[in-house]
């Protein structure tokens, strides 16, 4: 039986990941694309370098070795190396400062994690007094599939669920469904039969022919972009009971009331050539990438 490989499998570079990195990333640069962002569990680093792109210098958390390697490679070939910094870190016992960052950002990572009210605590304590925090989890427990059962999710959340999680970490800040018509179309007539078939095989996902194929049809830019774009037509349907996930903007309780969330995904320019990132030895206490 297979279990999605980190960093491989088409979820995390597809349309699916595309649209949603989309969500997150209009959250995170509502106000203003932010001097320093921390993006924990950060994959391969897809949103640390648009971040870096548009200015931000970013540090990029995560537990794997492989995918920060990655992270590393693609910010080098982006051309933002020095904005991007990968750091090994448990997101349940964060090696930074308190107060540390303005901007922090995790999608669908809580669901992965057993003590997750913990990992909200850590976000929030290394998160400013005025900062905000983005994030994505998969919402609606009725909905559990096979897709869960591949990515390694423990849990899904309701809109109150989630807020009461965010209440232990004293964050408070507007929470949204999102994924309604077309991305619960595409995961049921396509990603959940999918990953049936990943958790029934009992080979390496290449050497079956379904599933190569599909991993193709999942780097080929072109058509990723075409459905990305047709997944647009979910923003006239927002909040509705049936989305497919839950995107959350939060701020620590004691600050001014959120602007809402807004789930349209929409282009950004980048800003103009932002000074050099300042030196973060002060705050880093993981171990960076070499």
């Amino acid at each position: 039986m297979g279990q999605a490989e980190w960093g491989r499998d088409p979820e995390f570079f597809g349309p699916r990941h595309a649209y949603r990195e989309a969500l997150i990333l209009r959250a995170v640069v509502a106000r203003a694309v932010p001097p320093l962002h921390l993006d924990c569990a950060s994959g391969v680093g897809s949103l640390a370098v648009a971040l870096a792109q548009q200015g931000s210098t970013v540090i990029a958390a995560d537990l794997s070795l492989r995918s920060l390697a990655v992270t590393r490679s693609r910010a080098m070939k982006a051309g933002v190396s020095r904005r991007v910094l990968p750091v090994v870190a448990d997101i349940t016992a964060l090696p930074f400062a308190s107060d540390a960052f303005p901007s922090i950002s995790t999608a669908e990572t809580l669901e992965h994690i057993p003590a997750d009210a913990q990992a909200l605590h850590e976000l929030g304590r290394v998160l400013t007094p005025s900062g905000r925090i983005a994030g994505t989890v998969p919402h609606g427990p009725r909905q559990w599939s096979a897709w869960d059962d591949w990515a390694g999710h423990l849990r899904r959340y309701t809109k109150t669920s989630l807020r009461r999680l965010l209440a232990t970490a004293n964050l408070r800040g507007h929470i949204q469904r999102w994924g309604w018509p077309l991305m619960r179309l595409y995961d049921g007539l396509f990603l959940k039969q999918v990953n049936a078939r990943r958790l029934t095989i009992d080979r390496h996902t290449d050497d079956d022919p379904v599933l190569r194929s599909v991993k193709g049809l999942g780097r080929r830019r072109a058509l990723v972009a075409l459905v990305t774009a047709a997944f647009s037509i979910d923003r006239l349907f927002p909040d509705t009971p049936w989305g497919v996930g839950l995107l959350f903007v939060a701020q620590k309780t004691s600050t001014h009331p959120l602007p809402e969330v807004a789930t349209d995904v929409a282009s950004h320019t980048r800003p103009p050539e932002a000074q050099p990132p300042p030196s973060l030895s002060w705050m880093i206490g993981g171990e960076s990438v070499p």
